[in-house]
């Protein structure tokens, strides 16, 4: 049974829609589009209560079941692609970094030695 009135997305539901708005309070207010931080607060208490309810290897198992989905529709070369493009840019920031401390040494503090990412796995 089709519902009353225009189909969605068609001219008719556009102007209903663009009628509509800002007739009621909270269309007023403004909600997550004026104030940001509203919208990290909620995603972040979200992200808590899905981490609470079905534990931390949740986010695991939906991370796994994307990457072989993306695995399947674009293929292998993809991650071999973005990989590249990832290494070239922290190359890039890489030189941008040594080009700045070269220039102004009296200032700049010494690099800690540290890598970004993951730290590495100890052998036993």
């Amino acid at each position: 049974m089709a519902k009353p009135g225009p189909a969605a997305g068609s001219e008719g539901a556009r102007k209903i829609a663009e009628a509509h708005r800002g007739s009621h309070e909270h269309d007023k207010e403004g909600g997550f589009a004026a104030n940001p931080s509203l919208a990290r607060e909620a995603g972040r208490k979200g992200g808590e209560t899905v981490k609470n309810r079905y534990g931390p290897t949740f986010y695991q198992s939906i991370g796994k079941k994307g990457g072989e989905t993306v695995k399947r529709e674009r293929g292998t070369e993809f991650y071999a692609e973005i990989g590249r493009k990832g290494g070239e840019m922290r190359g890039q920031r890489a030189a941008t970094r040594r080009e700045g401390s070269a220039a102004d040494t009296s200032t700049s503090s010494a690099p800690t030695g540290r890598k970004r990412g993951r730290p590495a796995k100890k052998s036993e």
